[in-house]
């Protein structure tokens, strides 16, 4: 009976092994990914109609800054959303297609943009916004006069310019002060390229649209500190057309890390992985999906990070039924699952960047209709904002393939009840049950305290906590032990994740800049405790401490 029973089990675990291979593809790859409704809330509406605008959250407010209102003619003015509503400013300049670049200062460098109506001719105009008093000064100009431009700021604080539209282009650098200079000719002139840090004072410069918006047959990445170079994957897969602003910051995943889409000649979308110079298809479980319900789906935006969740979101719309598709990617595991959302048919689809607010979910603010062909109307900008509430849903991993995981799990059920039956015909002439049960708890008990306390020691006296790209395999090297036993003490002792731990260390630390310092911009708070952008530490601040960074220092900052 015995032997019968141990032949059983080597069956089940024989199936558990093919179930796993089928959940972990290797080779060919088949669509292991969840499919979900999005719901999409309508806020309040902008002010004013406005496309091709600059779209960022700043002080844990997102902000709209110009753009171009009805009949395709610039705005010069601004808008934040507070209380539920969106606040008018008035701007300096009008920046149609100008870029914008948020600084560690915690203000917002504004350059660039069209001369004229219709987006014709380009300008030297650049104005500093200041999120603390809602206020714009104008203050020099650019090198060479501008549209369809990028704006990065490097680790020295200078800011590396770079892109333009129907006009020559080159690298300019702003000093941070004042002065705007030329540093360096470009290899091929650009229109809206991606600019990204791959060391402290060095950038890589490259995109898939010259200066008269025609596409490049080959290529170049320029290097601020080195020669040109082109990338091999680059013959195969070419960088997927995107029209609105880029920000290093919706593509940046943490150590000179980016992740940006590609497209082959088959349309199918993949995910490029860039660290430093090296570019790499990122491995997905599934491919990019590029039709759902026999629909075709068009992706037109760049991406979008949430850094706490560890997700990458990259937006699509269907233009045979008006639906519109976000597909998450988790990054932080290869290959990555992925996650579909999509929405109802929402009849009118918007040309617009969405960016992530500091819940976690998806803001559409303005933008312009798309006309039948899928190019851009923006002769009829819209005021309308949506939520898109990804936030609330389950990371795509735990979400990934649900029925081969529970069939895994009725197989673990099966073997585990066999286990029982066979350990009860066992004759146990050891030491009895109970006090088995009881030395392995105690055990259990004072292996978690001990390596809880490792742990806590290290956190407090290494402050692992303020290294922004700290993951769990790090601490798991540094104590010599695994990433399992280190997930299941936090969670035994402290009721914790991992990153629930370190982010309670970061805010204890953000509580005393706080403090200690009231006049510190909150941008330069959230990256000395260890945040890699301000939308994250004013998400997570306001979860542990029920209140906003701004309310906090209002209320403590004059108490030691």
């Amino acid at each position: 009976m015995v032997v019968a029973l141990r032949k059983y089990v080597w069956l089940l675990l024989a199936v558990l092994v093919v179930l796993q291979a089928k959940a972990t593809p290797v080779g060919k790859i088949t669509k292991t990914y969840p499919e979900i409704k999005l719901q999409v809330e309508r806020l309040a509406d902008l002010n004013i109609p406005r496309g091709d605008h600059s779209f960022f959250v700043v002080n844990g407010e997102p902000t709209v800054v110009g753009g171009h209102t009805s009949g395709f003619v610039p705005t010069a003015t601004a808008e934040y959303y507070h209380d539920g509503e969106w606040h008018l400013m008035q701007m300096v300049y009008a920046h149609d297609h100008g870029f914008s670049t948020p600084l560690r200062s915690g203000k917002v460098l504004i350059g660039g943009g069209h001369e004229q109506p219709l987006g014709i001719g380009q300008i030297f105009s650049v104005e500093m916004y200041d999120p603390a008093t809602h206020t714009f000064r104008g203050f020099g100009c650019l090198d060479r006069k501008r549209c369809f431009a990028t704006g990065l700021e490097l680790d020295s604080g200078k800011v590396i310019i770079a892109g333009n539209w129907f006009h020559s282009d080159d690298i300019e650098l702003f000093d941070g002060k004042k002065y705007f200079s030329h540093v360096k000719n470009v290899t091929q002139g650009r229109a809206n390229p991606y600019i990204f840090p791959i060391a402290k004072d060095d950038a890589i410069i490259f995109s898939n649209t010259d200066e008269y918006a025609n596409l490049f047959d080959s290529i170049i990445v320029d290097r601020l500190m080195g020669e040109p170079f082109r990338v091999p994957l680059f013959d195969e897969w070419k960088l997927q057309r995107v029209l609105q602003e880029v920000r290093a910051e919706n593509n940046h995943i943490g150590n000179y890390t980016y992740l940006i889409p590609v497209i082959n000649s088959d349309m199918q979308i993949a995910i490029c992985r860039i660290k430093g110079t090296d570019f790499s298809l990122h491995p997905t479980i599934s491919p990019i999906p590029t039709e759902h319900q026999g629909s075709p789906i068009t992706y037109y935006n760049n991406m979008c990070i949430d850094h706490e969740a560890r997700l990458a979101y990259l937006f699509g719309y269907g233009k045979s039924n008006g639906r519109l598709y976000v597909v998450a990617i988790g990054y932080d595991t290869m290959p990555s699952p992925l996650t579909l959302y999509y929405t109802e048919p929402m009849g009118h689809i918007v040309w617009s960047q969405p960016m992530l607010n500091a819940d976690g979910n998806l803001l559409i603010a303005g933008g312009v209709e798309m006309n039948a062909d899928g190019s851009p109307d923006n002769f009829t900008p819209v005021a309308t904002t949506l939520l898109l509430s990804v936030g609330k849903h389950v990371d795509p991993q735990a979400a990934a393939d649900r029925s081969t995981w529970l069939l895994i799990g009725l197989v673990l059920l099966a073997i585990g009840i066999v286990v029982i039956i066979l350990r009860s015909r066992r004759k146990r002439t050891e030491i009895p049950v109970n006090q088995v049960k009881t030395t392995t708890e105690k055990t259990n008990v004072n292996f978690n305290a001990d390596l809880m306390q490792r742990i806590c020691q290290m956190m407090e006296e290494q402050k692992l906590y303020l290294n922004a790209d700290m993951k769990l395999q790090d601490l798991a090297d540094l104590l010599g032990t695994n990433r399992t036993y280190i997930i299941d003490c936090i969670k035994t002792t402290r009721g914790q994740s991992f990153t629930q731990l370190i982010n309670s260390y970061r805010i204890e630390h953000a509580k005393q800049l706080l403090c200690q310092q009231p006049d510190k911009k909150m941008s330069a708070i959230a990256t000395e405790s260890g945040f890699t952008t301000e939308t994250t530490f004013f998400r997570t601040f306001k979860t542990i401490t029920g209140i906003t960074p701004s309310e906090w220092r209002t209320r403590y900052a004059k108490i030691d």
